[in-house]
């Protein structure tokens, strides 16, 4: 029935278990398992350190985490907000370690790929699918960016809205 199931990962507890029903489906099937993360921009150092260190890589990236330019962004009150700007690199090595966790828990699965991918979200994670023919997209119920999603309107149900194959979405 499935020949390549996507899943979407980025650490969070319901990417998690996104990625075990994915493994799970996958095996069942004999499908193809394509694991995808995207860039974590705009996510905050203390929230990526604390990400890091649940997965058990903070001491690989901890020097990377450190060195990360300040721009102000915006104006309140006359006070400059900060944003930290973290590299491509560092962004890019988190990547590639938090999907090289997700491989390895997704052991149920035989054929599993790896693919990191920059930009918007959920038109990164949309054109991927095209890209890889997935015909199923298994996504947890939201991610690592939630205030940023109550913002811009969640990932989840843009890759719902947006999704030429069906969703499964987990919590």
């Amino acid at each position: 029935m499935f020949k390549t199931i996507v899943v979407p990962f980025d650490g969070s507890n319901p990417s998690e278990n996104a990625l075990q029903y994915a493994a799970e489906l996958a095996r069942e099937y004999g499908a193809k398992l394509i694991l995808v993360h995207v860039l974590l921009r705009g996510t905050s150092v203390p929230v990526m350190q604390e990400l890091a260190e649940e997965k058990g890589f903070l001491g690989e990236v901890a020097d990377d985490l450190v060195d990360v330019e300040t721009i102000p962004i915006a104006t309140v009150a006359g006070v400059a907000a900060p944003m930290e700007v973290i590299s491509d690199e560092t962004l890019e090595k988190f990547g590639n370690l938090l999907l090289d966790r997700a491989q390895a828990e997704a052991k149920a699965a035989k054929d599993v790929r790896k693919r990191i991918l920059d930009g918007d979200p959920a038109k990164a994670i949309l054109d991927c699918v095209q890209e890889e023919h997935g015909d199923l997209l298994v996504i947890g119920s939201h991610g690592v960016g939630d205030l940023k999603s109550l913002l811009l309107g969640s990932v989840s149900h843009k890759l719902i809205e947006g999704s030429k194959c069906p969703c499964l979405v987990v919590k």
